[in-house]
């Protein structure tokens, strides 16, 4: 049966497709050893003013600068949690910053998010914004897990963003995870949807409920956007547009604001076509 054999032929390229590109330890490290060095004992700060400097900078949307003040800082402090988490939020921010087209770059920087974010864990960060962290974190790196490793990567990703959000209610990074890991499962082409098992509870109507209570609590072009997204989603294309250009009326007051402006724009303008 020539279309039996087909389909199955199918099934295994997109298999083979979606196992995960995975990154090479090697590369993570060639990748962080770019932006960090170890300063001389002399040349270092007190470490809760340096962090407040990181706070600063990302404040400022000055994210480069931010990132390497905070990759410098978790190589001199392996095992300070705090330290750590400001060197996962540089990551995440870093991933932000690259090309869409940089794939590689980009899996790196979210890996690297990631492991930073573990080792902040790992160190005694217990609180709210760690899990929140953790979780947004490993909602980014899901699709370099192998393809049978996701369904459980996606539940776990909600499980400790629940856990934030059990601590703090209106916390917007764990807000915005639980609507991004939504709309992906709700967005699932349908052969992944064929293959898939395990996959967690999800709906449009969740993700917008977490996207609007993200928004809520953090009004930046980053939350409106994933807003946007869901209604898109949902068919509803003349909320997404208003939610977009109130995003891009407001001046830029939020890390990562003007670095995804060229995507708020992009989405407007193909909601307009």
């Amino acid at each position: 049966m020539p279309t039996l054999r087909l389909i199955v032929l199918s099934l295994g390229l997109f298999v083979t497709a979606c196992s995960g590109p995975g990154v090479h330890p090697h590369d993570l490290l060639a990748w962080r050893a770019r932006e960090t060095s170890v300063r001389p004992e002399a040349q270092r700060g007190m470490v809760h003013v340096e962090l407040k400097e990181v706070e600063r900078l990302r404040a400022a949307d000055e994210l480069a600068a931010a990132r390497k003040l905070a990759l410098t800082l978790a190589k001199e402090r392996p095992y300070d949690a705090e330290a750590q988490l400001a060197a996962s939020r540089a990551e995440s921010d870093q991933v932000f910053l690259l090309p869409e087209d940089d794939k590689k770059s980009r899996n790196l920087a979210a890996e690297s998010a990631r492991q930073f974010s573990g080792a902040a864990w790992q160190s005694g960060g217990r609180t709210a914004e760690f899990d929140a962290q953790l979780a947004w974190t490993m909602g980014t790196t899901t699709h370099l897990q192998p393809m049978g490793d996701r369904a459980m990567h996606a539940r776990q990703t909600l499980e400790v963003a629940e856990r934030a959000l059990a601590a703090d209610a209106e916390n917007a990074t764990a807000l915005a995870t639980v609507a991004v890991v939504n709309l992906r499962l709700e967005t699932l082409p349908w052969i992944a949807n064929l293959m898939a098992s395990g996959l967690p509870d999800s709906s449009l109507a969740k993700a917008e409920e977490c996207a609007r209570k993200a928004v809520k609590s953090v009004p930046s072009r980053e939350n409106r956007l994933i807003l946007a997204k869901v209604l898109v989603a949902a068919d509803r294309k003349s909320d997404a547009r208003a939610e977009l250009e109130t995003a891009l009326a407001a001046s830029p007051a939020h890390p990562r604001d003007h670095a995804l402006e060229p995507q708020v724009r992009a989405l407007l303008a193909e909601l307009r076509d």
